[in-house]
């Protein structure tokens, strides 16, 4: 295992911009496949992560969606107006609130996943199902030692 001491810098340079230019593209292309719904790549995964998780809380969401506390705020007033989702009382602590999917996201969902099927397939396109689990591992640790950083 390579320490990052043991990298050169120019090399540690390379692979924070390409990580960085990748996230911005596959937005980019994401926003411009959603953009017919009216919605942004941001706001169709927490549509998507909110059908996925049992109580979507958006404290425990946020990070998942790349954003904090205040932005997650943001994020749901504005799915709210455009009555995707509400917010209701946890089932499991009243003192807290989990998103709810409105009846205009249920007609909406289906339409949401080929545009992040397509976009993955694209982004993957002429890597081999090896390839693919080692970039996988890779990007774990990358995530891994990024949320470290933070502490």
């Amino acid at each position: 295992m390579v320490r990052a001491d043991e990298v050169g810098e120019r090399q540690q340079e390379q692979v924070s911009a390409l990580v960085f230019h990748v996230g911005r593209e596959l937005r980019t292309a994401l926003d411009r496949r959603l953009t017919s719904h009216g919605l942004t790549s941001q706001q169709a995964a927490l549509l998507l992560l909110s059908r996925l998780l049992r109580e979507p809380n958006p404290i425990r969401m946020a990070a998942r969606l790349g954003t904090d506390t205040a932005g997650m705020t943001r994020l749901v007033d504005r799915l709210e107006s455009k009555g995707l989702v509400f917010r209701k009382t946890s089932p499991g602590d009243r003192r807290s609130i989990v998103i709810a999917l409105g009846p205009k996201s249920r007609h909406l969902l289906p339409r949401l996943i080929p545009a992040f099927r397509q976009v993955e397939s694209g982004l993957l396109d002429g890597f081999d199902a090896r390839e693919v689990r080692e970039l996988n591992g890779m990007l774990r640790r990358l995530l891994k030692n990024a949320r470290r950083l933070n502490r």
